[in-house]
C-alpha cells in the first residue's frame, strides 16, 4: 500500500466522522485514529534509529579522520535512509493529525500537508529504491509485531490520558 493510498483510506473516515458531529466516536473513526497513531509511532521510531545509525557513522568518521573509502557507500546509504525515514515519518505524523483532527477543515489541511512529504521510491536496485524497500520492510516488521509498544498502547485511551498522542 502506498502512502497516498494510506492517507486516503485513513483520512476519509476521519472526515466523515468529523462531519457527523455526534457526541461519541464511531468504531471506524477510532480504528482509523488508532492505526494512524501507531503508524506514526513506528515511523518515528525508524527515524530515531536512522538518526542514531548515521550519528554513529559520523562519530566513527570523526575518530578516524574521515570516512574511509570502503565506508563511503555505507555512509551514503545511511544518510539517504535517514532522509527517507524523516520524510515518511513527517507524512505519517500528518496523517495521524488528519485522522485525529477535530474539524473537517483541520483534517483536510493536515491531509494536504501529508501529501507534501510523500516520497516516490526509486527504481529497484538503485540506492533510493533499496532504501525505500528496506524502510518498508522495517516498517512492516515493526508494525506487525504484536509485542511492540507502538502496537500495544499507542492510540489507546490510556496513552491519550498521558498525553502521548499529540498532533503533529
Amino acid at each position: 500500500m502506498t502512502l497516498r493510498t494510506a492517507i486516503a483510506l485513513l483520512a476519509v473516515p476521519a472526515l466523515l466522522a468529523a462531519c457527523e458531529g455526534g457526541s461519541g466516536e464511531s468504531p471506524e473513526r477510532r480504528e482509523a485514529r488508532v492505526a494512524a497513531a501507531r503508524n506514526s509511532c513506528v515511523a518515528e521510531e525508524l527515524t530515531i534509529r536512522a538518526r542514531e545509525n548515521l550519528a554513529s557513522l559520523d562519530t566513527l568518521a570523526a575518530a578516524s579522520g574521515g570516512i574511509a573509502p570502503g565506508m563511503q557507500a555505507v555512509y551514503e546509504y545511511a544518510a539517504v535512509y535517514r532522509n527517507f525515514a524523516e520524510m515518511r515519518s513527517s507524512a505519517l505524523a500528518y496523517v495521524d493529525s488528519a485522522v485525529s483532527a477535530r474539524t473537517p477543515a483541520d483534517s483536510t489541511r493536515f491531509a494536504r500537508r501529508a501529501e507534501q512529504f510523500v516520497v516516490r521510491p526509486g527504481q529497484p536496485g538503485t540506492l533510493d529504491g533499496n532504501v525505500a524497500q528496506e524502510w518498508q520492510r522495517s516498517f512492516t516488521r515493526t508494525r506487525t509485531d504484536p509485542a511492540h509498544y507502538c502496537n500495544t498502547s499507542v492510540g489507546t485511551e490510556e496513552s491519550e490520558a498521558r498525553g502521548e498522542d499529540e498532533d503533529a
